[in-house]
């Protein structure tokens, strides 16, 4: 107990002290949770450092299914599916074949594979949890394919259990595992919001919930001789956090990951050796993997789909990092000796140089993509643009409204009362059907696509309204070389100054535009312009339109 205590300490004393430094120049926290735990592997020992990578690991694979929207995934579920089975077997065969070149036994070049076939990204979750509820396409799509290898990553570890629990038949195992995430979904789908009601967001009941819920799961993972990680993933999964009484729960679950994200980066930067030759050649090749091949081929099979570049890019983006999966099978490895210690060193090496550049690609995607799109990466890649395309010849003084889904129902409806066309630019192929049935013209493709604008007729147009939430795409909208009126979304007061320097003719900010219109309806019911009963109609009406 005070060797654990010991090295807890010393994690999080290194770590604070490091973040400061961190925070005062602004920088990205996780290399300097790594150097901590550079410091912090001196003085701890690797067994506790195992131990605590293992724990550090399964309760950040809870946290991340408790975020997960089951409900988005069944939008997307087979695409999402497809591209994270197609990315995985190829790449993890190509690895596999190059560690048999490496003259590495079977086991060792499987390991090999599965480090650079399940590549989800922690450093990508701090964006694809956000709690704004206006999602673009691809964070969406990128929570659906981290979802699908998640669920990869708990079938590879109950396949190589094996080797690591060999008191079980792997048969036995996965049926154990399958009646978890079966309880694990009744619980969530039957008896959870049941449940939360009842306890009417008390926060010390739902927060002892929540762990009861995850401390119950990992038992059952635990005496059925299972990985921990498993009952984590099936605990997570349990917890609903769409419904209103959860969200104490969700908060308190958050908390942990305060706790838990520390712990994870210091060990694992505790766990770095000086490589030795041979570990440098398994380091890079696992580092071109998952860096580019990864992403370059979920881009290619989201483009093949019918997305469109720029989703494509920044949702294979998000795929750049070693996964805490193959960490943690790693770590189970060679604890049970059947990982050779230069293949492991390589590992954990990879997966510190990868969660660096994680973050510099997350903090810098929409630039990545713009330089790749300079450099015809997309377009050799194939980005689907025209074929779904549909411009009335001779097409004026048009409407042109960017992304349907997050208020074009609206547009479409004033300018119909004012007899006024409109075109849609559209990239979320889900939503394309519905934009073709009501709209007469319409483009597929992404506005960072000169092509688009001039499929749009851009010079020919009345204005153009974008409420897509993101900057990137906003921006572009700002700086279009066009003598057109321009409307552009934004989320912050500080990107309305900006764009509006950048040429932007106005700015749709929706917490404005919402409390104006309430402090308006709210004048009107105490000034008796209104009934009570036309106030709550309004207030339907708005809901209605969401």
């Amino acid at each position: 107990m005070y060797e654990i205590l010991f090295a807890l300490t010393l994690i999080f004393v290194l770590a604070a002290g490091l973040l400061l430094v961190a925070a005062q120049q602004d920088l990205p926290v996780i290399p300097f949770y790594l150097l901590a735990g550079v410091l912090a592997g001196f003085a701890i020992d690797e067994t506790q450092l195992l131990d605590l990578a293992q724990w550090g690991i399964a309760f950040l694979v809870f946290l991340f299914g408790v975020h997960v929207d089951l409900e988005a995934f069944r939008s997307t579920g087979r695409v999402s599916a497809t591209v994270g089975a197609v990315q995985a077997s190829l790449v993890g065969t190509l690895l596999f074949g190059l560690g048999l070149l490496f003259d590495l036994d079977v086991l060792n070049a499987v390991y090999l594979g599965i480090a650079a076939a399940l590549s989800s990204s922690l450093v990508a979750k701090s964006y694809l949890d956000a709690d704004d509820a206006v999602r673009p396409t691809y964070e969406r799509l990128a929570e659906s394919i981290h979802f699908t290898e998640d669920i990869l990553g708990v079938l590879v570890v109950l396949g190589l259990s094996t080797f690591v629990y060999a008191q079980t038949a792997t048969a036995q195992q996965y049926a154990v595992a399958g009646v978890m995430v079966a309880l694990a979904l009744t619980i969530r789908y039957v008896v959870f919001h049941r449940l939360t009601a009842r306890l009417q967001g008390d926060a010390e009941v739902m927060m002892l919930l929540g762990i009861s819920i995850l401390i119950g799961f990992i038992a059952m993972a635990e005496a059925a001789g299972l990985s921990i990680v498993v009952g984590a993933f099936a605990a997570g999964i349990t917890i609903a956090d769409d419904y209103p009484h959860s969200l104490e729960l969700v908060d308190t679950v958050d908390d942990l990951e305060d706790f838990f994200t520390p712990i994870f980066f210091v060990t694992v930067g505790a766990l770095l050796a000086i490589p030795t030759l041979e570990t440098v050649g398994y380091t890079l090749a696992l580092v071109v993997a998952v860096l580019v091949v990864n992403p370059l081929l979920v881009a290619f099979i989201l483009l093949r789909s019918g997305f469109d570049g720029r989703t494509s890019i920044l949702a294979g983006l998000t795929l750049d990092q070693v996964s805490a999966f193959s960490l943690f099978i790693a770590i189970e490895a060679l604890g049970a000796g059947t990982i050779a210690r230069p293949v492991f060193d390589a590992i954990v090496l990879a997966a510190a140089i990868t969660m660096i550049v994680a973050t510099y690609t997350g903090r810098h995607a929409g630039s990545i993509n713009r330089l790749l799109r300079e450099r015809g990466v997309v377009s050799i890649l194939g980005e689907p643009l025209g074929e779904r395309t549909h411009v009335t010849e001779g097409l004026t003084g048009h409407v042109i409204v960017i992304d349907f889904q997050h208020g074009g129902q609206q547009v479409l409806e004033a300018c119909s009362h004012l007899d006024r066309p409109l075109l849609v630019i559209e990239d979320n192929p889900v939503l394309f059907e519905e934009v073709r049935d009501q709209c007469d013209n319409y483009v597929y493709g992404d506005v960072l696509n000169d092509r688009v604008w001039d499929l749009a007729q851009l010079d020919d147009a009345a204005a153009v309204v974008s409420l897509a939430p993101e900057y990137d795409r906003a921006r572009r909208i700002g700086t279009l070389d066009a003598d057109v009126p321009r409307f552009v979304r934004v989320d912050t007061t500080n990107a309305a100054e900006e764009l509006l320097e950048l040429g932007a003719t106005g700015i749709v900010y929706p917490d404005a535009i919402a409390a104006e219109r309430v402090g308006d309806d709210l004048e009107a019911l105490l000034t008796e312009e209104i009934s009570h009963e036309e106030f709550v109609d309004r207030s339907q009406s708005y809901y209605d339109r969401l």
